[in-house]
């Protein structure tokens, strides 16, 4: 493919999503320029395919917080001088003090509202409501020279192009051909309940062992007295997650040194190791929470929440009377059946090997042995046949940099000065469209 037209469209750097990840990027690309007397709103441009950056939207449910410390935000463990910390952020809200007196860590609704207020400082280096459909190359004299990026009603030039749209939603494949209005992922939850207006379902199930699995068992549960959960585990059921200090240690620069040095194999079993620490676990108050409904529920003679444990689902069947499901006991293979109105799934994200906005790319990608993509220190994605063009991930290579690269807030910070420091210290000369 040969492209040689011009375009009034050409942005230094490109970056696919303006969540956490491009937004704390932003913040570096501001501070940096304005330290210079300047402005990077030219040389930085994000396209987000929503209305804002709003953190997790469809999971700001009542009586949630956040299970990281404050001083993981979008740019404290970077620079704890910048304007753009939590710290600023409740010093201009005036709640500083009243904060430090609340005792327990942030709300999602003041996290999700500290994105907004960053956001809204940085307007100038985002485009929302712009959802890439395709990343096309610009190929000349046989070499990758540049990226096409386009939308509906909009095209982007780049040459250097950073992937913050972050991981996507796993969807087990039995529940593929259901997925709709009454079968979603729990990352949709607060629009589907929107959605039916009040009239809520009453038979519900829930499959999940992780925090957005509990929450939303426990939102629905306050929502109606006659609403009943079986919420399904392959495990023994809900575990706490790991928040001990030793273990969140895994979350320091100096692990994530420690993770890319390990060879596959290694990788493989360190992850393992680690993964409760951001995985398949909720909260001390979660747990307390929804063992409570259960107890209490048996005082009264009701039960509103069925824990089905140690289950596989072995079939889904749409019939008239809603959702027929048959789970099997992994341990007697005992069967048991239910019928339910919705379900939702709160099975986490993933990560695919290469991000399908990259397929068109696929010539110019050099693989591992895995069939991922190489992703060097930097978090930069090896390329062959390239004319000093740069891609780089930036919060979709956990298989590379471990578990902080998944989703969390960990890394953040730290890996949007990486990456500018990278992009910075190359030069790459804009490609000369009009040749």
């Amino acid at each position: 493919m040969n492209h040689a037209t011009t375009s009034s469209h050409y942005i230094d750097t490109l970056c696919i999503g303006f969540g956490p990840a491009g937004l704390a990027l932003a913040c570096v690309y501001d501070e940096e320029f304005t330290a210079q007397g300047g402005t990077g709103s030219s040389s930085f441009l994000a396209l987000e395919k929503a209305a804002s950056c709003a953190w997790h939207p469809n999971l700001l449910l009542r009586n949630t917080d956040i299970n990281h410390h404050v001083y993981r935000d979008l740019v404290t463990p970077r620079n704890p001088q910048s304007p753009y910390s939590f710290a600023m952020y409740l010093k201009e809200k005036n709640r500083l003090f009243k904060f430090g007196l609340l005792g327990r860590p942030a709300s999602r609704f003041e996290w999700s509202d500290y994105m907004t207020w960053v956001a809204g400082k940085l307007k100038g280096y985002v485009r929302y409501d712009h959802a890439v459909q395709a990343i096309e190359p610009i190929v000349q004299d046989g070499q990758l020279s540049g990226f096409r990026v386009q939308g509906d009603g909009f095209t982007y030039e780049s040459r250097k192009l950073i992937l913050s749209n972050g991981s996507s939603p796993n969807v087990p494949a039995v529940f593929r051909e259901h997925m709709g209005s009454y079968v979603f992922h729990a990352s949709e939850y607060l629009d589907r309940l929107k959605a039916f207006n009040g009239d809520i379902p009453k038979r519900w199930l829930v499959l999940g062992s992780g925090q957005s699995a509990g929450e939303v068992i426990a939102d629905l549960i306050a929502k109606k007295d006659d609403i009943h959960v079986v919420s399904v585990h392959r495990s023994i059921g809900f575990k706490v997650a790991q928040l001990g200090q030793f273990p969140n240690l895994v979350f320091l620069p100096e692990n994530i040194e420690y993770f890319k040095g390990l060879d596959s194999e290694g990788r493989d079993r360190f992850f393992n190791h680690v993964k409760s620490t951001n995985y398949s676990g909720i909260d001390v108050d979660e747990s307390q929470h929804l063992y409570s409904v259960i107890y209490e529920d048996e005082i009264v003679g009701r039960e509103r929440l069925k824990m089905a444990v140690n289950s596989e689902l072995l079939t889904l069947v749409r019939t008239d009377e809603g959702y027929h499901v048959t789970l099997r006991d992994s341990f007697t293979g005992a069967l048991s059946e239910y019928v339910v109105d919705a379900i939702a799934l709160g099975t986490g994200y993933q990560q695919p090997m290469v991000p399908g906005l990259l397929k068109p790319l696929e010539d110019f990608l050099v693989k591992d042995a895995q069939g991922g993509l190489q992703v060097d220190g930097q978090y930069q994605v090896a390329l062959r046949n390239s004319d000093g063009v740069q891609i780089y991930v930036n919060g979709l290579s956990e298989r590379t940099h471990g578990i902080s690269d998944g989703q969390s807030f960990s890394a953040v910070a730290f890996r949007a000065g990486v990456i500018f420091e990278s992009l910075q210290a190359s030069v790459v000369v804009p490609f000369d469209y009009s040749i």
